[in-house]
């Protein structure tokens, strides 16, 4: 009697399943490669930006990860439409005298942080608390730490996420 010849652990079948498995992995690997990372820099941008940008020593250099937009009024926002886009409904009418608005994109994740001034005294008095919270916003895309002062002014934090799937 002839033996029964044993069927083998890797069939055709299971070759192709793990090749179609690995070829995400190989796009993902060559995507981290290949396409150069995203922007790291800060830019300060509005109302007294020189002054706060040279007591934070930022230089505007690179492509901006990070944005501070220091504004006196939200009046003008209007006049900067990119900046009006992103922050939306959330600016204005003192809802919040700082807004967080990080945008969500693969490698090119940035974030725009909106400082009302007069909500922290004006730029005068509130200077030091100004600096402050601008500075904790520039340590990183996620801030957790508590506010290091003004209390009472509202941070209010938003993601934004890609391909206007909308907030969160």
């Amino acid at each position: 009697m002839i033996r029964k010849t044993p069927r083998s652990g890797w069939t055709a079948r299971r070759i192709f399943l793990a090749l179609v498995l690995l070829v995400p992995f190989a796009i993902y690997g060559a995507s981290r490669v290949f396409i150069p990372a995203g922007p790291v820099g800060f830019a300060v941008l509005g109302d007294h930006a020189d002054e706060v940008r040279a007591d934070l020593g930022v230089s505007q250099n690179l492509p901006a990860a990070i944005t501070i937009v220091l504004l006196n009024r939200w009046e003008s926002l209007p006049y900067m439409p990119d900046f009006a886009a992103i922050c939306g409904a959330d600016c204005g009418k003192s809802k919040a005298g700082q807004i967080s608005v990080t945008e969500m994109r693969y490698r090119r994740t940035r974030k725009t942080v909106f400082v009302h001034m007069p909500d922290f005294g004006g730029f005068d008095a509130g200077k030091d608390c100004i600096i402050a919270r601008v500075a904790q916003e520039l340590r990183g895309m996620r801030v957790t730490a508590p506010l290091p002062c003004a209390p009472d002014v509202p941070r209010k934090s938003h993601w934004q996420l890609p391909a206007g799937l909308g907030r969160i």
